[in-house]
């Protein structure tokens, strides 16, 4: 009966590998055959628009490149990076001492290892990309954002104090903490960030509807929305290749499904 569910299990997995290797294509797709406009294009065809048929009637799905402008950025939290988006963490990574009996009875000592979210927070604004035609307005609200690691750092150890520092960032610690037998290993700062001056690729709606041209979320629900500081070469052969993985990854989880599946059905293994 355990080969029966093992290989439903198996053939379940390649089902998600499958949706996942078609939306990463899907993902390629749409970044290839998306022309790459300059602000000054989607200015000149607001403009044609909106003399035909009013302001505010602007769409169009366009991906343009260039470097990050604003007037007022955010400041990393861990980094001090001026930025016009950032996502940062704060991990504790605790270890404890544990009993497993096993279908024996046996009883035996086993250390597990795990962790903790102690700070955590994303903030975005509103910010331009400049080419060498001019500055087009985005929205990243909804946005898949692809940014720069500004901060990866483990330190080990349990601060004194009831209090966490890093750099200028300071957060009180939970009161589970040290609770449970678990022994803190140390805390793992992370921070991904949009850098103000950053090159980026930016893949959405181009729209004209609240005044100001801006790249924004698609209405269309399927459609991509994507900030990121790769290229989009480097990002339509990630996709490729993730594509192409998954779908290896799926095939192999079927034969091996089935396979096992069939030879419990015949009696081969399970007895």
């Amino acid at each position: 009966m355990i080969f029966y569910i093992l290989g439903g299990v198996l053939v379940a997995i390649a089902v998600g590998l499958f949706l996942g290797s078609g939306s990463q294509r899907r993902k390629a797709y749409a970044m290839k055959s998306t022309d790459t406009s300059t602000a000054a294009d989607l200015s000149a065809l607001a403009d044609s628009v909106a003399k035909e048929i009013g302001a505010g009637s602007f769409n169009q799905v366009t991906e343009v490149k260039g470097a990050i402008e604003c007037d007022a950025p955010l400041t990393g939290e861990l980094s001090g990076v001026p930025c016009v988006h950032y996502a940062m963490s704060v991990k504790r990574e605790w270890e404890e001492t544990a009993w497993k009996t096993d279908s024996q009875g046996r009883r035996s000592e086993e250390t597990r290892k795990g962790s903790d979210t102690v700070a955590s927070n994303t903030r975005s604004v509103h910010f331009r990309v400049k080419d060498a035609t001019g500055a087009v307005d985005v929205d990243p609200s909804g946005a898949k954002i692809d940014g720069e690691k500004a901060v990866s750092q483990f330190q080990p150890g349990e601060p004194s104090g009831g209090s966490l520092s890093y750099k200028g960032f300071q957060v009180n610690l939970p009161s589970f903490i040290g609770a449970g037998g678990r022994r803190t290993l140390g805390y793992r700062y992370e921070e991904t960030v949009l850098p103000v001056g950053a090159q980026v690729y930016v893949l959405g709606e181009a729209v004209d509807a609240g005044g100001a041209l801006t790249v924004k979320k698609p209405a269309k629900k399927d459609a991509r929305f994507l900030i990121s500081v790769r290229s989009e070469e480097e990002l339509v052969r990630k996709a490729g290749s993730a594509a192409r993985g998954f779908s290896i990854a799926a095939a192999v989880c079927t034969v091996v499904g089935f396979a096992l599946a069939a030879l419990a059905f015949v009696g081969v293994i399970g007895r």
